[in-house]
């Protein structure tokens, strides 16, 4: 055997002999911090969630108003009834998750109980803003997972069944809430899946994960929707194939040749997840939600548990001189990526100005208000389109 034979056959002996790629090893949960429980004011609300930023809602002249937590006077007591967790993409700042909060708090659609009560705070995993290296950081990610476990079950002790949370994962952030749903956490971290059982609805925009990919979020307790986009191929489908969120770049994949075909259609953000019915229209929501027996009802909420929803044909960047811009292909290396942060009501590269932005900017935030809120709050679509509220939706 030649000398470099015998490496081969030891390398593979080594990884034969090597433990099963798995989960870390997670710890119990440690009882409830006493200090979780009471009455939080900004500060204390900061502490208990882990998070460096929040928005809340309020209401003015009937309407829903955001507030921002800057603005929120020290002392003040929090409703946090009802809340939504913001995962974060790959390198954002805290002040453009502050933006697209504003967003969901303006949204017209609330929670069953109280909806004019919403609190909104982040996940925030990113250690830097490289878009790049935080894609690919897996510790991080990893991290981001432990603080959504985290969060849920702190809400869930606060509030039991009678509070309402849900998440919301865009970009990268889509793979931190799938390392919390498969426990996939750093090495001793304590895992709560009674905390991950209490969400509402889990919502995913641009997701940054491939379409075969698993999702075990059966036990939550409303639906899990995907937004689809297939435009979004920015990360939505070259990364699966070439870096896939948390993982090491594979530089070989630039030699397969469906990585250089424009919109491969991949990834879970631009085909959706194949495991999961794709709805098209909000008479498909009604018809899944109508009463019925028991025993059906039942097959339809395991059926629709987890559901693909297309955004509107409408929702299309402009540049400049107001043309649209198709789609994100060949973007990978400039970061600007209009279809992508368009999912979360952000301009070009994540900016928040510009005249670029301002060709689209109205479609962006209502996106965000009427459909990014109607999923997270009741785990549907009332419209498949930009426009005016339908005459007669429920809020």
């Amino acid at each position: 055997m030649r000398p470099y034979a015998r490496i081969f056959v030891c390398a593979g002996l080594l990884l034969a002999l090597a433990p099963a790629g798995c989960a870390p090893q997670t710890r119990e949960a440690p009882g409830p911090d006493p200090d979780a429980l009471g009455p939080l004011d900004p500060q204390a609300l900061r502490t208990v969630y882990n998070t460096p930023a929040f928005v809340m809602r309020t209401v003015k002249d009937g309407r829903p108003v955001a507030v921002q937590d800057t603005e929120i006077p020290a002392g003040t007591v929090i409703d946090d009834s009802n809340l939504v967790i913001f995962v974060e993409g790959s390198g954002d700042p805290v002040d453009v998750f502050r933006w697209t909060a504003r967003l969901l708090a303006e949204s017209p659609h609330g929670f069953p109980d109280a909806s004019e009560r919403l609190v909104i705070i982040l996940v925030h995993w990113s250690e830097t803003r490289d878009v790049v290296i935080e894609h690919l950081s897996r510790d991080s990610q990893l991290a981001g997972a432990a603080r959504l476990h985290q969060m849920l079950e702190t809400h869930r002790l606060r509030h039991g069944a009678g509070g309402h949370a849900s998440a919301i994962g865009f970009s990268a952030g889509t793979r931190v809430m799938q390392f919390a749903y498969t426990g996939t956490l750093p090495a001793g971290a304590p895992a709560y899946p009674e905390g991950l059982r209490h969400a509402d609805n889990l919502v995913f925009l641009g997701s940054s994960m491939g379409s075969e990919d698993p999702l075990p979020v059966e036990s939550i307790r409303g639906r899990f929707i995907n937004f689809v986009n297939p435009r979004d191929t920015h990360y939505g489908d070259r990364a699966p194939y070439i870096a896939p969120a948390g993982e090491n770049v594979r530089p070989l994949e630039f030699l397969v040749e469906h990585t250089l075909v424009p919109r491969p259609h991949f990834g879970a953000s631009v085909e959706g997840f194949i495991r999961a019915p794709t709805l098209t229209r909000a008479a498909q929501f009604d018809a899944i939600e109508t009463p019925t027996a028991a025993r059906d009802r039942q097959v339809l909420d395991q059926a629709f548990r987890m559901v693909n929803v297309p955004v509107p044909a409408q929702l299309v960047p402009k540049d400049i001189l107001g043309l649209p811009i198709l789609n994100d292909d060949m973007d990978d290396y400039f970061n600007q990526a209009p279809n992508h942060y368009i999912l979360v009501g952000r301009g070009p590269a994540n900016r928040l100005d510009g005249l670029d932005f301002g060709q689209y900017r109205a479609a962006a935030e209502q996106f965000v208000r009427e459909h990014v809120g109607a999923a997270a709050m009741h785990g549907r679509l009332y419209r498949f389109d930009l426009g005016l509220p339908v005459e007669g939706t429920k809020r």
